[in-house]
């Protein structure tokens, strides 16, 4: 408001000063400029300071302290917003005791620091409630006089993909396990235990014989012999949490609810945790793998030498999603390395691992304590270290570092591997009709030759049997995948594949080339090429989901049988937190692994260095 001065302007009404406050105030987009534009007049009163006698005209000094004073002003709310408490404690108490209450209301709590040191009393702190909070979702939080331009509703751009889980069927089950009586073979069927049969038998009357009564029973022929087993797989309980602060749902109105949000990322966090599970989950720890040798040569012209060394030995563990094994034997080279070699490893595969982790030791004592990595998931069993080796580093884990857990079910791979039957989850020899672990080359025709092959008549006595097997897919890694393409579109003229390229295709030919399907050689049918984008370089999987025969009782090969498929629980409210859990209890069921196949250790190069 105008001050009254003589030969000023007349005093203003009340009404009168709101509207032109008002007025005022309409001439600007943010309340910072009106502060700007009105403090250089709010400052002139300092001229009076110290019994002088008119306000201040030097313009310098006016904006100096106009801007001192926007400074000072804007601190000083910030404190009192931030660090009430402290503001408080600097005021007069005898002033303060004189307004009842004004003490009140500056000593109260606020609800924000309320709801603060609630959370601050759980269990874990604020950490409990760090899913979803105002400030992780941006939303609430005030960054100066500045727009708040916040985009609605939440970007998600990471992958979802559940290949598994997608596809196989989810039976309802009952009880604490599934148990089934199954015929692995039967007199003749070659499978099982089981050969060939012999039925030639001679007349069922003897010569001399006769049919009276006292004959009987005639000569029968022999009987035939089958092959049974038990499966008994127990169902295992699964579960996700996902919190949310009340301030984040509150904040979040207008903008996104915090609430579904919330929900959706459990959800999808759930699937992608089951995906992970019917890959490669196991219930009993990895094995350590092997080194099956370990040697220096001189290096080629695009590789790095190791350096000369005294002592120069290698350990290698194992790894699924879930953890890493112990080391292996310490491998060491018995003459060292010179300064121009490199060392070739060769490792002895786990069943139900995934990849390798290798380690280096130059220690004239090489062991677990002084060995550092070098490479870390390697896919393929043929590995070369390259360059100087390290002198610090993550060493090999002294225990297992939950590679397997009892809570877990067994999946694919350790099915398929033998795993989970060595772990007593299946009976001995339920695993893959074909396992080669040890490809020692790129996923290439000669490989999946050879498996086709042996899944339709393996007369290996390492193997459960010929049970005439016709998988429906590859499933692999996207580079596995496209090394098969690659060698599938090399071989050209070999595979009747042929390049025509007509003259108006010229300016625009298309290059590139990728393999969709393959067709089994042996039973004509064709197989689907899957890239899978959480499976591991250096495996392969050939599934077959429907038994060939329709009189097996056996509707599928693979089954995640369900007691309780997802529930969504929403928890009762005790604290200043919104709780949400997703539940299941069940297994993934083989009914018949004979009919699939598992191929590891597929190599990124077939030539050194191998990779």
């Amino acid at each position: 408001m105008d001050d009254v001065h003589p030969g000023g302007p007349p005093a203003q009404t009340t009404g009168e000063a709101v509207r032109a406050a008002a007025a005022e105030a309409g001439r600007y987009d943010y309340s910072g400029d009106m502060l700007k534009s009105r403090m250089p007049f709010m400052v002139k009163g300092a001229g009076y300071v110290g019994n002088g006698n008119q306000p201040l005209r030097d313009e310098m000094k006016i904006l100096t302290k106009a801007h001192q004073a926007a400074l000072d002003l804007r601190v000083s709310t910030h404190r009192g917003y931030h660090a009430k408490a402290d503001v408080v404690r600097g005021l007069n108490p005898a002033f303060l005791d004189q307004f009842g209450y004004l003490k009140a209301a500056l000593t109260m709590p606020s609800a924000g620091e309320q709801i603060g040191r609630l959370v601050e009393g759980l269990p874990g702190g604020r950490e409990a409630l760090k899913s979803f909070t105002a400030n992780d979702l941006g939303i609430g939080s005030i960054s100066g006089l500045v727009p708040f331009d916040l985009l609605a509703p939440s970007r998600m751009i990471y992958p979802m993909y559940t290949v598994f889980r997608n596809k196989l069927p989810r039976p309802a089950g009952q009880g604490t396990s599934r148990i089934a009586k199954v015929f692995t073979g039967i007199s003749g069927s070659q499978t099982g235990g089981q050969g060939v049969v012999d039925i030639a038998v001679p007349e069922l009357v003897q010569a001399g014989g006769n049919l009276s009564a006292s004959s009987w029973p005639l000569n029968l022929p022999g009987t035939g012999a089958q092959s049974e087993v038990t499966l008994n797989v127990p169902y295992r309980f699964f579960g996700l949490t996902e919190a949310l602060s009340w301030l984040a749902q509150f904040a979040g109105q207008g903008f996104e609810d915090i609430s579904a949000l919330a929900n959706l990322i459990l959800l999808q966090e759930m699937m992608m945790g089951e995906e992970y599970m019917m890959l490669a989950g196991t219930s009993t720890p990895v094995a350590a793998p092997s080194i099956v040798s370990a040697s220096a040569r001189a290096a080629g012209s695009k590789e790095r030498a190791v350096g000369a060394h005294a002592c120069f030995a290698v350990i290698v563990t194992a790894t699924n999603y879930y953890g890493e094994t112990v080391g292996s034997q310490v491998m060491v080279i018995p003459s060292g390395t010179t300064s121009a070699q490199v060392v070739d490893v060769t490792i002895g595969p786990s069943p139900g691992a995934l990849a390798y982790n290798v380690y280096v030791s130059t220690s004239t004592a090489p062991s677990a304590a002084n060995a550092y990595r070098v490479a870390t998931g390697v896919g393929g069993v043929r590995f070369t270290v390259q360059g100087a080796p390290p002198v610090s580093g993550a060493n090999p884990p002294a225990v297992d570092t939950s590679t397997g857990k009892n809570t877990r079910m067994e999946g694919i791979i350790p099915t398929l591997a033998g795993k989970s039957a060595s772990a007593g989850v299946y009976p001995h020899g339920w695993q893959g009709g074909y396992v080669d672990q040890a490809v020692g080359t790129h996923l290439s025709y000669d490989v999946i030759y050879r498996a086709l092959d042996a899944l339709w008549e393996n007369w290996s006595s390492n193997d459960p049997g010929a049970f005439r097997a016709d998988p429906a897919e590859i499933v692999g890694d996207g580079g596995d995948i496209m090394r098969l393409s690659n060698d599938i579109i090399a071989q050209g003229m070999g595979t009747n594949y042929r390049l025509v390229v007509d003259q108006g295709d010229i300016p625009g030919v298309r290059v590139g080339a990728a393999v969709s399907e393959f067709q089994n050689p042996i039973t004509r049918s064709v197989l689907k090429l899957v890239v899978h984008p959480w499976l591991t370089q250096g495996t392969a999987v050939l599934m077959t989901y429907q038994l060939p025969q329709t009189w097996t009782n056996v509707s599928n090969a693979w089954e995640m049988t369900c007691v309780q498929d997802y529930v969504s629980i929403a928890w009762p409210v005790i604290d200043a937190s919104f709780r949400y859990s997703i539940f299941l209890y069940g297994a993934l069921v083989s009914h018949a692994p004979f009919y699939s196949g598992l191929l590891q250790g597929l190599q990124v190069s077939d030539t050194t260095p191998y990779g």
